[in-house]
């Protein structure tokens, strides 16, 4: 059974203002950076640290690879082995 749709009620039709859309201004920043002067201390132990922690996640991501090449030769000689 099928019910009948409320009947539709007109409105006014009041144009609606919306704002023009934001753009987004990109400058070309490839390259060195832009700062004068000498960095500040803080600043540079900020690099520093990061550094550290970067070079951390690379000697990680290399044992990570390591382990997971061994796995796959290993797992490589045990199929042949068991297939013979």
């Amino acid at each position: 059974m099928h019910r009948a749709a409320a009947p539709r009620v007109e409105r006014e039709s009041v144009p609606v203002t919306r704002p023009a859309a934001h753009r987004t201004v990109r400058a070309g920043r490839t390259g060195y950076s832009r700062a004068l002067g000498a960095p500040s201390a803080s600043l540079e132990r900020a690099a520093v640290l990061e550094r550290g922690f970067i070079l951390k996640d690379f000697g990680r991501l290399g044992i990570v690879v390591a382990v997971a090449l061994a796995l796959l030769i290993a797992a490589g000689l045990l199929e042949s082995a068991l297939l013979r």
